[in-house]
């Protein structure tokens, strides 16, 4: 297959733009191989879903869970046009029918074989599979590495992006949602629960409007902090892990607009250059610095967001276990 001139002609563009030489024999034969790499993993896009189940429904009386675990996908970022990729988990509650095991390996890759991001790949692996198979519920959850983190911007590799959909009744053996758990409260990416569902999810009246929300949750992998009460403490630094939640509002990433959203490269970059330098002699004094100094950014930015911060120190004493401070807004 020849790529278009235009293809050609950009990646020239491209080549000398970073100092190569479009004509060296590696790359004379760089701009077919792009293109055959691109579409394939563009597939996607030539799919539909009633293609990838294929009828593949069966009658079923039993009403357990059908989980599928540690699904392998791989997807590129929209906004960079990198990879991401990870694992994603499927659980289901059958109403009189059950798909075929295979399809849910190929929904996932039906939507992650497009350009993407984590959240809208979640939310639309959960409603085809709702579509597909009326089921009583459904749960989604997605843990992705991006490569635009961990290759450019903060360059923060081991970091990793957990996004949840669900639906309809909870689900045994996956954790209920309730008003004092943000990290599952109401289905993070789910937006179509109705009003009757509130009492089934344990969401109280006082909770109201904020029941339905986005979370994102960015979590990084021992970064060296700062902090230690002891003069030896402090002539080294201790790797910590720390997780930052966001709890967003509901209608939050309806837009494709980059404006509407967090910077959250920005906001990372802040957090280095605002708290993550400074010496700390107790963890909860270091979450509650990165609690105001995302609070601060938010406000720059004219975002909304509940913040729940944890940090997670690791301890080198034989007899104790890891410590773990939590401070936020839920």
């Amino acid at each position: 297959m020849d790529e278009p001139p235009i293809v050609r002609e950009c990646l020239k563009q491209l080549f000398e733009r970073c100092g190569e030489d479009p004509q060296r024999e590696g790359l004379q034969k760089t701009p077919q191989r792009f293109l055959e790499a691109f579409e394939e993993l563009t597939q996607g896009y030539h799919q539909t879903l009633e293609e990838v189940v294929n009828g593949a429904l069966f009658e079923c009386t039993n009403d357990a869970p059908v989980v599928v675990e540690n699904i392998p996908f791989f997807s590129l970022c929209e906004h960079h046009l990198l990879p991401f990729f990870g694992h994603c988990t499927i659980a289901y509650i059958p109403n009189g029918k059950v798909l075929g095991v295979s399809k849910l390996y190929r929904i996932v890759n039906l939507f992650a074989r497009r350009l993407q991001l984590q959240e809208r790949l979640t939310q639309q692996i959960g409603e085809s599979i709702r579509e597909v198979t009326s089921a009583r519920a459904v749960f989604v959850e997605i843990i992705g590495e991006h490569l635009c983190v961990a290759m450019r911007g903060v360059q923060r590799y081991n970091s990793k992006m957990r996004t949840f959909y669900r639906f309809g009744e909870p689900i045994e053996g996956f954790p209920r949602p309730s008003a004092s758990d943000g990290a599952y409260r109401r289905t993070c990416l789910c937006t179509d629960n109705t009003a009757a569902d509130q009492k089934d999810w344990d969401v109280s009246a006082e909770t109201g409007n904020e029941a339905e929300c986005g979370l994102l949750t960015v979590t990084t992998k021992e970064f060296p902090l700062k902090i230690g009460c002891y003069s030896e403490e402090q002539m080294r630094t201790t790797p910590v892990t720390l997780t930052l939640e966001l709890q967003l509002p509901q209608h939050y990433g309806d837009d494709d607009d980059l404006s509407s959203t967090v910077d959250y490269d920005a906001l990372i970059t802040y957090l280095k250059e605002t708290v993550l330098q400074r010496r700390f002699q107790l963890l909860e004094y270091a979450v509650r610095a990165i609690y105001s100094a995302i609070q601060t950014f938010l406000k720059t930015q004219h975002k909304q967001a509940k913040i729940r911060v944890t940090l997670v120190k690791s301890l080198s004493h034989a007899l104790l276990q890891n410590s773990r401070f939590t401070y936020g807004d839920f």
